[in-house]
């Protein structure tokens, strides 16, 4: 898996960027675009072209969304010279595409963008097809030397000067020409009876400029508010604005994993998932409009002026957004797409496909390990032991199925084989939590995803001999003892000090919210062992044996009904001195390290597709699936588990050393933000259309209240939400930090 460009959308990218940095007015660009081959080099190599194509193409469409300088190249490309590539006859498109010649499609009906079955009528008249009806927002249609015109027999090519057809202009809120067409017998030539994949590929282009415009517009905002004072200080460095910038920044990854998806997709002859063009094309509605308000409301009265570029971010993000036909269009379609029992059942990879970078899907093994996994874990808790579990997570329960997991090879999914693990990546690793996550395993996270990879990398040979293979076979926990009650957001206020006594630290202080302290056999312990203002320079991590006298918790029930947290105590706990994991007073990189790779593990998209499932399981049972609202409310959720699991797949098939911390602390914050809102969706639908005299419905809406009030706690879980934003402004766009 790879969301990278390639070399040649890379070359691609740096030659818009320079075409940008010397013409900047439309006609002077255009004319720089058609006179650096930039529209030829999608043709196919007989046709005089450089073989290239829709990826290539997205990019360039991306990188003039980037400057909001996008013109007829939308039209020209991703509607007109793609389609044409993909779908019309070497003649034809010889005939058509020329060096400068802008083309179009006419994508929407009055009523009904992008339909299906459209109302425009074509009738053959020997070689031509007579074309009969109305078009609305067809972009450049007076400037295009051909029109691709969607009608009841197929795609026409008609020529817009043509007798029988009518232009009238219709407002669009960038300025940039539309048309609305009357076409009245008016002559054309066939070119395929897909349509389908005409608007495959003209979402794909959308998206590949929403994804510009988005990024755009981000950084245009950062830039002003790392530039502009008030009260003496950067606008970036007053936590709010930090936190609405991030907010853009969010919504500008989300639709940019969306977009390369879509784009990849789109480009094979078979898409493995061609539902994830509906899912964009709702992404870009819900999603863009209200990401540029925000800018400009960073921005204020600058943003403003038209002689301020942001104007131009936001008109072009209202018209692609209305291009697709709007939010509401779009989650019935989304809706209308997911009535299926399991996405993975239709899931196919061309093998030819595997070696591309970009590459968004998962090869054919890691299909199968998801297979395997899946199956496994759905006979894996018996009815029994997730009724116990819903009230006492961390138990006998638990412990039975952790360590039936280690028996039966499941725990070391993404450890090295050197430590016992299959030696999977990072993708396999992702599989196995959000899997996990589906099913509502009582996954060990900290125990895996936190003890076991720092031993790996800081523990001594005596650590890693006495918990890597006790872990793997599920018969060690441990739990996290950071957050005290004077010290949770800022960690490194922490006061619980551990003080070296000959060969052994004596340990003294409280811990607060420690999940599954009461069950755990160690706590990893963050300790001060520097002075007490040594703040982040004075920590150590320590591992506690909770046997030993000087440790005692007391249980914090939470508001769903459960013990999982405690508070914790360490009255003169004494630690031996070769239980200190890596060197003393230099335990904060260990817990930064930790952290990043605890925020993937907060925001698995498995958790949504688990309600998802539930939900859906419901409503087919009770015949309610075709409501409006349960469909709608169905395909948000689909969207949102999509989004997420795209965001997921990008971080986990990094090649970076270090995980990316903006989109680290982004994916959290929309998945545990997100999840809040899919599970209110899932009560009001039951709320509404249940019974609660129905023993199952009954259960279920246990089960969902228990959920959504259990997470409650993930937006401050492994570091809140608030905190996440200012990292993703600092670190992903650059910004001054928060000043506290």
């Amino acid at each position: 898996m790879d969301f990278t460009r390639n070399s040649n959308q890379s070359t691609v990218a740096e030659m818009i960027s320079g075409l940008l940095a010397r013409d900047s007015e439309p006609e002077a660009l255009w004319t720089a675009l058609s006179e650096a081959g930039l529209f030829q080099m999608v043709l196919p190599e007989d046709l005089g072209g450089d073989g290239l194509g829709l990826p290539e193409a997205a990019t360039v469409l991306t990188e003039l969304g980037k400057a909001a300088a996008v013109g007829p190249a939308l039209a020209t490309l991703g509607f007109g010279i793609i389609p044409l590539t993909r779908l019309a006859e070497a003649a034809l498109i010889r005939d058509t595409v020329g060096s400068g010649r802008i083309l179009t499609a006419a994508l929407m009906e009055p009523g009904s963008p992008f339909p299906a079955e459209p109302k425009t009528k074509a009738v053959p008249d020997g070689d031509l097809m007579r074309v009969t009806g109305t078009k609305i927002a067809v972009p450049y249609a007076e400037q295009a030397y051909r029109i691709l015109v969607p009608t009841s027999e197929g795609v026409v090519l008609v020529d817009p000067s043509a007798e029988g057809v009518r232009l009238v202009p219709t407002p669009s809120s960038s300025g940039d020409p539309e048309y609305a067409i009357e076409f009245d017998s008016a002559p054309g030539q066939f070119v395929t009876e897909n349509i389908a994949e005409l608007y495959r590929i003209a979402i794909a282009a959308i998206g590949a400029v929403a994804d510009g415009l988005a990024a755009g517009a981000a950084a245009l905002t950062a830039s002003h508010l790392a530039s502009r004072h008030q009260f003496g200080k950067p606008l970036a460095s007053f936590q709010a604005v930090a936190g609405e910038i991030a907010d853009v920044y969010v919504t500008a990854r989300t639709i940019h994993v969306a977009a390369v998806s879509t784009v990849w997709q789109a480009s094979q002859e078979t898409p493995s998932r061609p539902g994830d063009a509906d899912v964009l094309a709702y992404w870009i509605a819900a999603e863009l409009p209200a990401a540029m308000q925000v800018c400009h409301h960073l921005h204020g009265g600058i943003g403003v002026d038209v002689t301020y570029p942001m104007h131009r971010y936001y008109s072009a993000a209202k018209d692609v957004a209305r291009l697709v036909g709007g939010a509401s269009y779009r989650l019935d379609l989304v809706g209308a797409s997911i009535q299926r029992e399991d996405v993975l059942e239709s899931v196919e990879v061309s093998s030819d496909a595997t070696g591309e970078s970009p590459f968004v899907e998962l090869t054919g093994e890691q299909q199968e390990l998801q297979r395997k996994l899946r199956t496994y874990f759905a006979d894996l808790v018996s009815d029994e032991d997730a009724e116990i579990m819903m009230t006492e997570r961390h138990g006998k329960s638990s412990r039975a199925i952790i360590q039936q997991m280690g028996t039966d090879g499941w725990l070391g999914v993404g450890w090295p084989k050197e430590f016992g693990g299959h030696g999977f990546g990072d993708v396999e690793q992702s599989i196995f939590v959000n899997e996990a996550a589906r099913a509502d395993i009582p996954l060990p996270a900290v125990t895996l995803q936190t003890v076991g990879p720092t031993l790996q990398k800081y523990g001594t040979e005596v650590q890693k001999d006495k918990f890597l293979k006790s872990i793997l076979a599920g018969e060690v926990h441990f739990a996290i003892g950071y957050t005290e009650p004077e010290a949770g957001t800022d960690l490194a206020s922490l006061r619980t000090t551990a003080v070296r006594d000959g060969d052994e630290y004596i340990v003294n202080g409280q811990k607060i919210f420690t999940t599954g302290g009461h069950d755990a056999d160690y706590v990893w312990l963050a300790v001060r062992t520097g002075p007490a203002d040594s703040r982040h320079r004075g920590i150590s991590m320590l591992i506690v044996d909770t046997t030993d006298p000087g440790y005692s918790w007391t249980p914090i029930i939470t508001l769903d009904g459960a013990h999982h947290v405690n508070a914790t105590y360490y009255n003169d706990v004494r630690v031996p001195v070769d239980m200190l994991v890596g060197e003393e007073n230099a335990g904060w990189r260990l817990i930064t390290t930790q952290l990043n790779h605890e925020r993937v593990m907060l925001g698995p998209a498995g958790k949504i597709d688990g309600l998802y499932l539930h939900l859906r399981g419901w409503a087919q049972k009770h015949g309610v699936l075709d409501e409006p609202d349960v469909r709608r409310a169905l395909g948000e959720i689909h969207a949102t588990f999509r989004i997420n699991e795209l965001l997921n797949w990008q971080i986990a098939s990094s090649t970076a050393d270090a995980v990316d911390i903006a989109d680290a602390s982004a994916t959290k914050v929309f998945a545990t933000e997100r999840i809040q809102r899919v599970g209110r969706l899932a009560e009001e639908l039951i709320g509404r259309h249940g019974n609660p005299l129905d023993a199952d419905t009954a259960k279920l809406m246990a089960w969902l209240d228990k959920q959504v009030k259990r997470n409650v706690v993930i937006t401050f879980g492994g570091g809140v939400n608030e905190v996440m934003r200012e990292l993703i402004a600092t670190s992903g766009l650059g910004l001054p930090r928060v000043v506290r």
